[in-house]
């Protein structure tokens, strides 16, 4: 099996999402379980999908790992041990709604879609200026 490929560099659209996302240890690439980091093409993916914002990718990306730490969240109870796993999902959705804060004005796509970007329009951001 081929390694897929993983890239950090912060001057690509890639590794800003990465930058945002936390996701900058590549080392667990091929690996199973709650730590598998993103591939290039699925992080290129989210990037297309919501028309080339880094934060709007981003915050999909902690969205999608907050799924999956969701999907094997366990709480644990030994003793006086408690293991909670339920909390990284409420964090990375935490993460991710803080990224969509500073993603600027919806634009209309192909069939009415919504995609976000930032910096591109009109107005500050934070304001109702676009609204």
């Amino acid at each position: 099996m081929a390694a897929a490929a993983f890239t950090y560099d912060v001057a690509t659209n890639i590794g800003r999402v990465r930058l945002y996302a936390g996701d900058v240890d590549g080392s667990n690439l091929n690996a199973t379980g709650g730590d598998r980091t993103r591939t290039d093409a699925e992080v290129l993916f989210l990037l297309q999908q919501n028309g080339s914002d880094v934060r709007a990718a981003a915050a999909e990306l902690l969205e999608g790992r907050a799924a999956e730490y969701a999907a094997s969240a366990t709480r644990t109870d030994q003793g006086h041990l408690r293991v909670d796993l339920t909390v990284r999902s409420t964090k990375c959705l935490e993460a991710a709604a803080a990224l969509r804060m500073n993603v600027v004005s919806p634009v209309a796509q192909d069939a009415g879609d919504a995609v976000f970007t930032s910096g591109t329009a009109a107005g500050a951001a934070g304001t109702m200026d676009l609204w």
